[in-house]
């Protein structure tokens, strides 16, 4: 089975809030009003959360205006 990782890069977001809209499982906004991942963790300014299946954020990173979110399948970046 495929092991999937989102990661945003939270220094190029623009807070559109578009991926917690669209995925409110997987995305909030912040105190700082960036995007966040729930349940993901910091690594340096950005953050991660591994998946087992990515059809939301596939999609949220998909769509994002910013292309500031980030999805890798098996250590492989999908998108």
């Amino acid at each position: 089975m495929s092991k999937f990782k989102l990661e945003i890069v939270r220094a190029e977001c623009t807070a559109c809030e578009l991926c917690s809209s669209e995925c409110p499982d997987l995305f909030a906004m912040a105190d700082d009003g960036l995007s966040t991942l729930k349940g993901g963790n910091r690594v340096g300014d950005n953050d991660e959360l591994e998946l087992d299946d990515p059809a939301c954020g596939r999609d949220a990173a998909a769509d994002c205006p910013a292309n500031c979110i980030h999805l890798y399948e098996d250590g492989n970046k999908v998108i």
